[in-house]
């Protein structure tokens, strides 16, 4: 059977142009490095830095600046600075200068290469001449019924050292720091943060940041504010149900104002009946504080009308949004699928089902799949993958309605899951990282949002993901990481971005599907069996794994989904001799064979739909591999066997 790629079954972290990745090490070079523009300078002092954009792959273990009145200063002469270590931006600050004179500086960075300098910039220090100090006042913020947030920035000392810097304010205008009513805020050049207490609610005020130096005081612009009244209930409206079916629904709701309280709990509730409230056990929590958030509505009848609100509390009361109903629909799902089918050209072809009819996304020319598909109202989304004809690369793709998009990836790469939430696109996957030219290329573990890079490791280790699922305002991704050092891969899941580590390293394991019920957080993979060669299929809950065999056989998990107290996962598991892969469901724990081991199958998906339990996958005939769909256990066939083809993805609404 063709190897194919983005789904991840056993190892599979990257591809080379042979459709398989592979990974060197480079040797480290000298760091990259620009050196910042000088400011604030001044007879003796002056401000400038750098940023090291490129370690040269080596540790940067020291960086500042060097100057001197000659050109091309190095780390030898005395007059530098140290700014620690690592790369990024770094600020230095110049002193010990003479009153108009030219210098020169360069920025500089050492690695256990040597040490690499940044452009050179020259600039002359002023007079000895002294002024009173420049300052500017900052927009207030974070402004509550009795404190705000302001200070301002010294932009300039006039020559003569900042000894004082605050903030004053009075309820008239052009406050000077005669009043009691100011802050210090250290001295010296730069931006300060001054916080205002001891306000009145409701209450009008006008600050002014101010700056002291020998001269004197001088004030920034008068900025004026008003204080939050007394709070009330918050604000929120309910959001338009979308994506419903027979059994679920997304809404969610907006809090536009907390009413000067922090709002504590957020969410919906629903019932058959008008103006629900929370007193009902049909109800969602989803986070805290002002806000857009994105929510389910689940265990619903078919055919029955719902009513709807958000809800928001605070300190005062629990508001609600406008009252939205909505009809279930009767049980007549549509059933999308997403996988391939060997071309003409002997090629995978990029397919998706709905309802048994194919649709091609791909041309055929080169290696195509679809890894996952997701629906929602009128929309239907297809992750995974097309080759690049030049680089024999696989590239991340999303298909919307049929219409493809390329995401983001230097060197390529794969979507290997997609889940929908309001008008959020997120998908999972990984692309590759590569010196120039791509010629060695890593997979980093990747996910996008609305077509927006995010980068959850840093290529330093081959990762990638393989599952996403949003509840509330939370996002979880399953994958993989190898553990630097032993080789071994570590078994992931991702909350929106920080990752846990479900096994320790010492034997391998892999995480391939995540769903989210409730509160808990189930992760389906595989771990190989200590002592042993074999993996044993396992889930984990909330982080701790049970095993779904004896690790006897190679057994292997790739989907699982959550409907009420039942537990599904499927995946394969192999024979002994002859060597063969069935397909399995585990429900609760207890596997069911969907095939008869008499020739290789393997089960990539399953979705729960009412009393209906779908499963997508493929079997072989004896020569082809058949893509096909079960239904409680019950096999129906989308290709008719003449060409290779897979089904990895099933979504049923």
């Amino acid at each position: 059977m063709k190897t194919f790629f983005s789904i991840i079954l056993l190892g599979i972290i990257a591809f080379s142009c042979q459709k398989e990745l592979g990974f060197e090490n480079v040797a480290a070079t000298l760091p990259t490095l620009t050196t910042t523009p000088l400011t604030s300078i001044t007879s003796t002092t002056a401000t400038s830095g750098g940023n090291i954009t490129d370690d040269g792959g080596a540790i940067i273990t020291a960086r500042g600046v060097c100057w001197s009145t000659s050109a091309n200063p190095t780390v030898a002469l005395s007059t530098k600075t140290s700014n620690g270590t690592g790369s990024g931006i770094f600020a230095s600050i110049i002193t010990g200068l003479t009153a108009t004179t030219t210098y020169y500086v360069r920025a500089y960075a050492t690695n256990s290469e040597g040490t690499a300098y940044g452009n050179e910039i020259s600039f002359t220090t002023t007079n000895t001449s002294t002024a009173l100090p420049t300052v500017t006042t900052r927009y207030l913020s974070s402004i509550t019924r009795t404190t705000a947030e302001g200070g301002g920035e010294v932009v300039a000392d006039g020559g003569a050292t900042v000894t004082a810097r605050g903030a004053c304010w009075s309820t008239t205008a052009n406050p000077t720091i005669a009043l009691t009513t100011k802050t210090t805020d250290g001295t010296g050049t730069g931006t300060f943060t001054s916080n205002l207490t001891g306000l009145t609610a409701g209450t009008t005020y006008h600050v002014r940041a101010y700056a002291t130096n020998s001269v004197g005081t001088s004030y920034g612009g008068d900025s004026v504010f008003t204080t939050a009244p007394p709070p009330t209930i918050p604000t929120v409206t309910t959001t338009p149900i979308s994506a419903i079916t027979s059994t679920f629904a997304n809404s969610g709701g907006t809090v536009s104002s907390d009413g000067g309280a922090a709002v504590t709990v957020r969410g919906i509730c629903w019932s058959t009946t008008a103006n629900p409230t929370i007193a009902l056990s049909t109800k969602t929590t989803d986070g805290a504080g002002i806000g857009t958030f994105i929510t389910s509505i689940t265990d619903l009848t078919a055919s029955t009308t719902y009513h709807v609100r958000a809800y928001a509390t605070n300190s005062v009361g629990t508001a609600y949004g406008n009252d939205i109903n909505f009809l279930t629909p009767l049980p007549t799902p549509d059933i999308y699928v997403g996988g391939y089918e060997a071309g003409t050209m002997v090629e995978f072809v990029a397919k998706t089902w709905k309802n048994g009819v194919p649709t091609t996304l791909s041309d055929g020319t080169s290696d195509a799949t679809v890894n996952a598909v997701f629906a929602t109202g009128t929309d239907f989304y297809a992750a995974g993958s097309i080759q690049n004809h030049t680089s024999g690369s696989p590239e991340p793709k999303l298909w919307k309605n049929g219409v493809v998009t390329a995401l983001p990836g230097l060197c390529g790469g794969a979507a290997s899951s997609v889940f929908v939430a309001g008008t959020d696109v997120h998908i999972s996957g990984f692309t590759a990282t590569s010196n120039p030219g791509c010629a060695a290329i890593s997979p980093k573990a990747v996910t996008w949002k609305n077509n927006v890079l995010t980068e959850l490791t840093d290529g330093t280790s081959p990762a990638q993901t393989s599952s996403v699922f949003v509840s509330g305002t939370d996002t979880y991704i399953a994958g993989i990481e190898l553990l630097p050092g032993n080789g071994t891969m570590i078994a992931k899941v991702w909350k929106n971005g920080v990752a846990t580590a479900l096994t320790d390293g010492s034997i391998n394991a892999y995480a391939h599907a995540v769903f989210v019920s409730g509160t808990d957080v189930y992760v389906a993979g595989e771990e190989n069996v200590i002592g042993g060669v074999a993996y044993a299929a396992k889930i984990w809950k909330n982080g701790v794994g049970t095993s779904l065999n004896n690790g006897i056989h190679d057994t292997f998990l790739n989907s699982i989904y959550v409907s009420g107290t039942d537990v599904y996962a499927v995946g394969y598991e192999e024979t002994d001799i002859p060597l063969k892969s069935v397909a399995k469901i585990w429900k609760n724990g207890v596997p069911t064979a969907l095939t008869n081991g008499a020739n290789d199958a393997r089960a990539y998906s399953v979705f729960v739909f009412g009393t209906d339990v779908y499963v997508a996958g493929y079997e072989n005939n004896g020569t082809k591999d058949i893509a096909k769909i079960w239904k409680n256990g019950v096999a129906s066939s989308l290709t008719n066997g003449t060409q290779n083809a897979a089904a990895y993805s099933v979504f049923v609404k």
